[in-house]
């Protein structure tokens, strides 16, 4: 599945990415995943070398950018993803990446994931 891209206010735009090219991006170094679900459902079961920045504490402002690192959000099905991207959108970032399905499409097509 080739990216998609929604364009929101202005020039913004958040690019849907597939599971499998999120996949390949980390793997390449090219891309930082950042799970906003909840501590508990990250501690059930979560992708490897996924950041946990929960929704419920997630601060657009004080967001940790990499300048030369992709950034792709993802949740447990893709709307917590969304939100988070607008966040960051809503606070000057032109183009923001979220990963299409969440965990659950991750898992899905049966690409790793650890649990405790």
């Amino acid at each position: 599945m080739a990216s998609q891209v929604l364009r929101i206010e202005d020039a913004s735009q958040l690019i849907e990415l597939d599971p499998r090219e999120v996949q390949s991006q980390m793997k390449a170094g090219k891309a930082v995943l950042v799970d906003v679900r909840e501590v508990s459902e990250y501690e059930n079961e979560r992708i490897p070398g996924a950041f946990l920045m929960p929704l419920s504490f997630f601060d657009a402002e004080r967001f940790p950018f990499l300048p030369d690192t992709r950034v792709i959000l993802m949740c447990a099905v893709g709307k917590r993803s969304t939100a988070a991207a607008k966040q960051l959108m809503n606070a000057g970032v032109r183009t923001t990446h979220h990963m299409t399905g969440g965990l659950t499409a991750w898992k899905e097509l049966g690409l790793e994931t650890d649990t405790d």
